[in-house]
């Protein structure tokens, strides 16, 4: 049962991660006018960010069933980092861009963009790591 629940978890979140960067966040950029884009974009990412938690704990979940600490330790900290950056830096970063301070919400969005780049590597690397 921690296999099928941790494999299933860790598929779902690295689909969504890739799925959400690579085709969802360009595409609504590309496509709408730049007023639209970013109120919509501000607000897809509490539902990504749910998603995200709620994935990477189920996957924590499974890995210790399962019997694999490190991996489900992993997995927990992705959940943190994912609350953190939801219910923390998120809305930091709103209150810098809505102060007009583009210099530090740019500064800020790297490092978001950095964070999920390392948490999307670790979910790969989980995952691959169960397939393996």
């Amino acid at each position: 049962m921690g296999s099928f629940l941790a494999v299933m978890a860790l598929a779902a979140l690295f689909g969504g991660m890739l799925f959400f960067g690579a085709v969802m966040t360009p595409l609504v950029f590309s496509k709408l006018p730049p007023d639209v884009a970013g109120p919509f974009i501000r607000a897809a990412f509490p539902r990504y960010y749910l998603f995200i938690t709620v994935t990477s704990a189920l996957a924590a979940i499974g890995l210790l069933i399962r019997g694999n600490p490190w991996y489900a330790l992993l997995a927990v900290i992705v959940t943190g980092i994912t609350l953190w950056l939801w219910l923390e830096w998120m809305p930091h970063l709103n209150a810098v861009r809505d102060a007009g301070n583009q210099v530090d919400f740019q500064r800020g969005h790297r490092l978001s963009v950095w964070v999920n780049a390392v948490q999307f590597v670790i979910v790969f690397a989980l995952l691959a790591g169960l397939a393996g």
